[in-house]
């Protein structure tokens, strides 16, 4: 799921993100670099979340991966992760209150 956040002064993304319980990871198989923070103990599940920053403007691109991707036949990856469900828009609620606290401050 996607959403736009508008800021009205610079941000610092990194310190926002890690307050809000994020950690940044990068993928060595696409080569990005994206947050996550777990929901218990082990790495799955866990919400995996792409920024894009700009002047004006935050975008974010969040999901839950329930598991870890596994490559079955020719190579192909499957991902078991939900894009739409309401734990993924009640996450995406908090993380804009974040980021429209910060904007008040």
């Amino acid at each position: 799921m996607d959403i736009t956040v508008p800021t009205r002064r610079p941000v610092n993304v990194t310190n926002l993100l890690r307050q809000a319980g994020y950690h940044p990871i990068h993928d060595y198989h696409e080569a990005k670099d994206s947050w996550v923070r777990t929901l218990g103990r082990l790495h799955y599940p866990r919400f995996h979340l792409y920024v894009r920053a700009q002047s004006t403007e935050i975008e974010f691109s969040l999901h839950i991966d329930q598991k870890q991707t596994t490559i079955r036949f020719a190579k192909v990856r499957r991902h078991a992760g939900e894009y739409d469900s309401p734990i993924v828009q009640a996450e995406l609620a908090r993380l804009q209150r974040w980021f429209d606290y910060s904007q008040t401050v």
